[in-house]
């Protein structure tokens, strides 16, 4: 009897190491979990080209020279911060650079806009750092082509900005991953006299819109009082994670620059877009080239 009873006993203890043992291992499995590192998102870069007025010889004559160094800046960038770690193998990390249309204004060619991003295949992104900079020449010389046609036309009648984050925002972001909007504009949105008179209205800012508001003591609270803002697309990406940079924007009096960014944040906050940001117009562009390395820096 006494021995049944310390064989009992001899379970009941080996029993308990037991359980103890996997209390042990669970904890320790559940530890180990959770100090893996999250997976990153990766990073959808996509910069718009206002291709208006605002780079014309006649009235900016060095806009295109600092449009030229502040993209290809851009396209560095996107080197060093994304492609150089991994060496670009199983990247999915991606840049874009948008033209929306000029209304009235011969369309650029489709070899230079199918070059004007870095956005390929997993075969072609398993070629490594060789097939990127392949890649890189290609698209930066995608740019030069671009600025050149531009102004070889010589024709500016105004960027429709406000249709390609309707017809086309879509299709660029990219819900799985980091969006980092980049606009090279000068913010006012305007078009041609004859094409704007016949736009729907709120789909552009008016200079004259901007110069009524600005004689306006309290031209914010007339602004929503009176539905000045852009007229929403309909679309809505809030759970996109997405970030809007707009620089140099030209501002032709001291306050429209304030009006200028009361349009532009209003209407991307109707879209879901509420980290939205906004440079002035600088000499050195190796100043805004910093704010779009910090822009893209931060999550």
């Amino acid at each position: 009897m006494e021995k049944r009873n310390g064989i009992f006993v001899c379970l009941i203890v080996i029993t308990i190491l037991v359980l103890m043992v996997g209390c042990t291992s669970d904890k320790s499995d559940a530890k180990n979990l959770s100090s893996q590192p999250l997976p990153t998102k990766s990073a959808n870069i996509i910069v718009i080209v206002d291709t208006s007025d605002r780079i014309s010889k006649a009235r900016n004559p060095h806009q295109i020279g600092k449009d030229i160094k502040i993209t290809e800046s851009i396209v560095n960038i996107f080197e060093e911060k994304f492609v150089r770690p991994s060496l670009y193998i199983g990247s999915k990390d991606t840049i874009a650079f948008v033209v929306p249309e000029q209304p009235g204004v011969p369309a650029i060619s489709q070899k230079t806009l199918a070059n004007l991003k870095i956005w390929r295949t997993r075969k072609q992104r398993a070629g490594g750092a060789p097939e990127f900079k392949k890649m890189k020449t290609n698209l930066l010389g995608a740019i030069g082509e671009l600025y050149q046609y531009v102004n070889k036309q010589d024709q500016f009648t105004g960027s429709d900005i406000w249709s390609w984050f309707r017809d086309s925002a879509e299709v660029y972001l990219k819900p799985e991953a980091h969006n980092y909007i980049i606009c090279l504009s000068d913010g006012y949105l305007d078009f041609n006299h004859n094409i704007q008179i016949e736009r729907p209205k709120r789909t552009y800012i008016s200079y004259r819109q901007i110069a009524n508001l600005r004689e306006t003591a309290n031209w914010k609270s007339k602004f929503h009082a009176e539905g000045h803002g852009l007229l929403e697309i309909g679309k809505d990406f809030s759970d996109y994670s997405v970030k809007f940079l707009m620089v140099e924007i030209a501002h032709r009096h001291m306050l429209d620059l304030e009006i200028v960014k009361e349009y532009w944040q209003t209407w991307l906050k109707s879209m879901g877009i509420v980290d939205s940001q906004f440079l002035p117009t600088q000499d050195d562009p190796q100043i805004v080239i910093e704010r779009i390395r910090k822009f893209i820096s931060t999550q």
